[in-house]
């Protein structure tokens, strides 16, 4: 497949002007396309990754940041143990608004059940 970008967006060869310069589509990434990711310490990647985290969740992300930091780990192919990737969820607690939303929906739920702590 063939794609056009122009100003307008990608469009596809059907649509395409045939005067615009054309690109392959790249069907997947597999990858980070930043310039020097490979080149990056496990460190380096795993802060760059919690970096990323705590921005997504900062904006309201339906995921918590332990689901987060195991996805992108996974996608990056940056092996972090458990008990890391629990440790570093924990240090963007502040900003996890998923988690904080789901901790309160829980209690509302156990107040009602009866099994608050004013039960």
């Amino acid at each position: 497949m063939v794609l056009d970008l122009s100003n307008e967006g990608l469009r596809s060869d059907l649509y395409a002007n045939p005067h615009r310069e054309r690109v392959l589509a790249v069907s997947s990434q597999d990858s980070p396309v930043m310039k020097g990711w490979s080149d990056a310490s496990v460190r380096q990647k795993v802060a760059g990754i919690v970096d990323q985290v705590r921005l997504d969740l900062s904006q309201g992300h339906r995921h918590t940041a332990e689901e987060l930091l195991r996805e992108r780990f996974k996608a990056s192919k940056v092996e972090v143990d458990d008990e890391r990737v629990l440790a570093l969820a924990m240090s963007l607690r502040g900003v996890d608004h998923e988690l904080t939303r789901r901790e309160e929906e829980a209690r509302r739920a156990a107040e009602e059940a009866g099994d608050g702590p004013d039960a």
